[in-house]
């Protein structure tokens, strides 16, 4: 993720060079940001389906 945070930065540094237009650098770190914290979002639900799965493989249901 740090990299891809990298990534980033060095896009829109060059949207940045490109017309020193602030709009455009801010719009390439919302877009990673948005993509970073989706991908946040599918691991922290990754995460809980596999915790209570692994629940009901410990504790069978009587």
């Amino acid at each position: 993720m740090v990299a891809l945070v990298v990534w980033g930065l060095f896009h829109a540094a060059g949207a940045w060079m490109l017309n020193h237009d602030a709009r455009r650098p801010l719009i390439v770190i919302a877009c990673m940001a948005a993509f970073l914290g989706f991908w946040l979002a599918l691991l922290a639900s990754r995460k809980r389906r596999l915790a209570h799965l692994q629940d009901e493989t410990r504790e069978p249901r009587s």
